[in-house]
């Protein structure tokens, strides 16, 4: 304990610059709001009074026993990433300037000095029954690359949406990012949809900074929060993109671009969600009640030091393969992506209403479930796509709009999907007690 303690006090201390630089970016809002010529009084005021709190409370975030004020150094960055989207700014300087401070004030008071503190990180960090760590740094890489290509898309996209743009590119659907960005069911949200998917990958991409690589039990509730924000809001943001050619009548590039990256995203963070839920479910091993575990944590689990995950310095032949532990793709789903990428090019040569809006939502929905499936704590999934396989063929005779020769396109589609669906794959790494629930 003695020993846990001087760690503790070790990295406050050694994290302590950090919270000074929040009070610098308080100053700097105060600078900023004073210096830059504001198109609206309530942007200019907003940024005085949030860096007039941030300088307070990063100041009592100072205190190693005032962890709460460095909390709401975070919300106020959250803010910040807000505030230009819900005060509408009017100049691109506002919205920039807003945005990149606020990720910096997230970063410098609960990143950096990793608030609050964690414990027990001499521990085993495999879990148990496991063959690979899922919070290691390598495991996280990707979730947060694609969460930051994820965040620059979506702030182009916004940009028009707030007025700073005079024109929007789309390399492939000519005018059809503009006609979805611009739609009624796009400015049917009180503010900038684009904005808020920014909003959304920004916090996304700082979460995948959070915690050590044995947060799995260290932090929990954290796990959890973040596999909420990716899972669950992933597939409303896919949903969205599902029915944009339904609803708007056009594809939108970037939208399609974000939403590969959320799917891999959710696919490779559901693993770090099953090992939380794994621990959780055991809670009374530790000694303590469910909800003490799931805001502090507890000791581990694991049966084993992590020995097997290379150095981040390591060649890129060692780390690459490291990055996708627990993740793989199988023939079988593979074809099955393809196959419904087909069916959504196919609608424009064999079918028309009922069977065309069909089409397009199941040809998405197959895509959006083999990639899923590609995790092997999810490869069940896969079933999904067999039921989908199924209706596909009944649907030739059911839904009006098929051509002829789009009665057999949907016919052989359908028959292949479900056959595809069938075979598991390559199951590569153990999972302890959630292997038995991989089909």
């Amino acid at each position: 304990m003695k020993y846990e303690a001087e760690k503790l006090k070790e990295q406050y201390e050694n994290s302590l610059w950090s919270r000074y630089l929040v009070i610098l970016l308080g100053i700097w809002m105060i600078a900023t709001s004073l210096s830059f010529s504001y198109q609206s009084n309530l942007m200019f005021w907003n940024d005085c009074i949030v860096g007039i709190l941030l300088c307070i409370f990063g100041f009592l975030a100072l205190d190693r026993n005032k962890n709460w004020a460095s909390w709401v150094c975070c919300f106020l960055g959250i803010w910040l990433q807000a505030s230009p989207l819900f005060l509408w700014a009017p100049d691109p300087i506002t919205y920039l300037n807003d945005t990149i401070i606020g990720v910096l004030a997230i970063a410098f008071s609960i990143l950096i000095p990793r608030v609050p503190e964690e414990k027990n990180l001499g521990d085993p960090d495999i879990p148990e029954g496991w063959s690979y760590n899922p919070s290691s740094w390598l495991q996280r890489m990707p979730v947060i690359f694609f969460g930051f290509i994820g965040w620059l898309i979506a702030r182009y996209m916004g940009a028009y949406q707030l007025g700073y743009l005079n024109h929007i590119i789309d390399p492939v659907f000519p005018n059809g990012t503009l006609s979805v960005i611009t739609s009624p069911l796009s400015k049917s949200f009180p503010i900038s949809d684009a904005g808020l998917g920014a909003l959304a990958y920004t916090l996304e991409f700082l979460m995948g900074f959070k915690g050590s690589d044995r947060r799995w039990f260290t932090m929990p509730w954290f796990v959890i929060l973040f596999a909420i924000l990716v899972i669950p809001v992933g597939f409303v943001s896919i949903a969205l993109i599902i029915s944009q050619p339904l609803i708007v009548g056009a594809w939108c590039f970037w939208c399609i671009l974000t939403a590969i990256c959320m799917l891999i995203m959710l696919a490779l963070t559901v693993d770090e969600a099953v090992a939380v839920l794994q621990y959780l479910t055991n809670y009374k091993k530790y000694g303590s009640s469910f909800m003490e575990v799931f805001w502090k944590g507890g000791v581990s689990s694991g049966s084993q030091y992590d020995f097997r995950s290379p150095p981040i310095a390591e060649n890129i032949s060692k780390t690459f393969p490291a990055m996708t532990w627990g993740f793989n793709v199988p023939w079988n789903l593979m074809l099955s992506a393809l196959l419904g990428a087909w069916m959504i090019y196919s609608v424009h040569m064999f079918s028309t209403n009922l069977a065309a809006s069909n089409d397009y939502i199941l040809g998405a929905l197959i895509i959006t479930f083999s990639i899923i499936a590609m995790a092997e704590v999810t490869r069940s999934v896969r079933f999904i796509n067999l039921l989908i396989g199924l209706w596909i063929f009944i649907s030739t005779w059911v839904l009006p709009g098929f051509s002829e020769f789009g009665e057999i396109n949907q016919a052989i589609m359908g028959i292949i999907l479900f056959h595809l669906s069938i075979p598991r794959g390559k199951i590569l790494e153990r999972y302890g007690s959630w292997t038995k629930y991989i089909k």
